[in-house]
């Protein structure tokens, strides 16, 4: 299984408890998701793995929960587009991406419970959950971060390639999931990095 559909199958079984309450109060569950956009290849494995492990739980979209997505590239700001969301009264809240998709929800939702996918960024760090096996408030999830693989795997190149002096990398500034890529390139100032946009 490719990490992205694990971390899909993950979230979902995150989700389905909240949804399943809310579900046995009688009403269909409403879930608002922010994340990156659904037609992203980096992203379709995701949102795949995210509705299969819904289904495997009773749970299918249009027949007995409504999910209602809304994309953190959305042109008018996250913060818009969670707007949005939150006007429809979720009974749940999935927030999938960098730090700006939890800040987007996180403020105007303080009572529905959260459940996060944090991507390049330590939510203990910046305080959203005291832990993550312990988080406390109404915020819980997963903490993925790419980039430190990705330190690890041009530390091997470096040392693959010891005679090299400079490596290029190749990133797409619209994928949300790395944010970070301007900072991580500044750690390297040992070895010339040139950063090329896949715009």
């Amino acid at each position: 299984m490719r990490r992205r559909e694990f971390i899909g199958f993950v979230s979902a079984a995150l989700v389905w408890p909240v949804i399943a309450r809310a579900q046995q109060a009688d009403k269909t569950p409403r879930v608002a998701f922010l994340g990156g956009d659904r037609t992203s290849p980096a992203l379709i494995g995701y949102y795949q793995a995210f509705s299969a492990q819904l289904e495997m739980n009773g749970f299918r979209e249009g027949q007995n929960i409504v999910i209602e997505y809304r994309s953190t590239n959305d042109p008018r700001g996250p913060f818009v587009a969670a707007a949005e969301l939150l006007r429809s009264q979720p009974d749940l809240i999935v927030a999938v991406g960098p730090e700006v998709t939890l800040q987007a929800v996180v403020g105007a939702s303080a009572h529905i419970p959260i459940v996060m996918l944090a991507v390049n960024y330590d939510p203990i760090e910046r305080g959203y959950v005291t832990s993550l096996a312990q988080p406390g408030g109404n915020i819980t999830g997963l903490v993925v971060r790419p980039l430190d693989l990705a330190r690890k795997q041009i530390d091997l190149l470096r040392q693959a390639f010891a005679d090299r002096d400079r490596l290029a990398v190749l990133y797409d500034t619209n994928d949300a999931g790395w944010s970070g890529w301007g900072d991580f390139l500044g750690n390297f100032k040992r070895v010339s990095i040139t950063g090329q946009s896949t715009q």
